[in-house]
């Protein structure tokens, strides 16, 4: 049955409607410059834009022996949970951990580094177990450790490097870019844990999404300047 003049007029009309804004968002996603949300940089002085204040180093041990610094550790997006395994508060941190960890476990270059608040209790044997029921699903390994040391180190550097003074108060996550600046503040005990407000887990997980982005970014202009230079 023959197509009417009129009903090929509608149907014209009907593909340029649906081809413009199509049409649009290619050219735009073509030509324009993609920009996506930047997170604030913490430091001992509040938060900013600005990029200077870096992790001072560290050198504490995980549950197999091995020392991790921060340099050891860069070019990796990690989370710093300050906590220990006889925390009253044990399984709701794990539980919220546990639900990031899981999110990457596919991911290589993510990780939770936890610096254990109480080095005399979180002895190898326990840590190492609690490690490995924790990342038996991850895709790589040396996703998730528990770093031990001498005590007042330990806290000393809680408190002047993750800037982490009081724990009853503060976050006790910290996530850290690629570069070892503080980019998010995350899970007060109080507020979070103990059902006195919302959960900041899904906007960590978002965060350290976002820095994942800048990685791949990164990488992906180093690749097309060697691709340039070997040309």
């Amino acid at each position: 049955m023959p197509v009417s003049k009129k009903l090929k007029k509608y149907i014209g009309l009907a593909g340029i409607l649906f081809l413009f804004p199509l049409l649009w968002l290619v050219f735009f996603g073509l030509m324009g410059k993609h920009k996506f949300k930047t997170l604030p940089y913490y430091s001992p002085t509040g938060v900013s834009d600005s990029s200077e204040y870096i992790l001072p180093d560290f050198a504490f041990a995980d549950e197999t022996g091995a020392i991790i610094t921060r340099d050891s550790l860069l070019g990796n997006v990690w989370i710093a949970a300050c906590y220990n395994l006889g925390d009253p508060h044990i399984a709701l941190i794990t539980e919220r951990l546990l639900n990031v960890n899981f999110k990457y476990r596919n991911e290589s270059d993510i990780a939770i580094m936890v610096f254990s608040t109480d080095c005399n209790y979180d002895q190898p044997a326990l840590t190492a177990a609690y490690v490995e029921q924790n990342t038996r699903y991850n895709a790589f390994p040396n996703k998730w450790k528990i770093l031990t040391g001498e005590q007042e180190a330990m806290q000393a550097y809680i408190r002047n490097g993750l800037l982490i003074r009081d724990r009853s108060k503060e976050a006790i996550f910290k996530l850290i870019d690629a570069q070892g600046h503080i980019r998010g503040e995350y899970g007060n005990t109080e507020y979070h844990f103990l059902g006195g407000g919302g959960d900041s887990i899904p906007g960590l997980v978002q965060d350290v999404a976002l820095l994942k982005k800048e990685i791949d970014l990164q990488r992906y202009h180093e690749k097309k300047a060697k691709e340039h230079q070997d040309h």
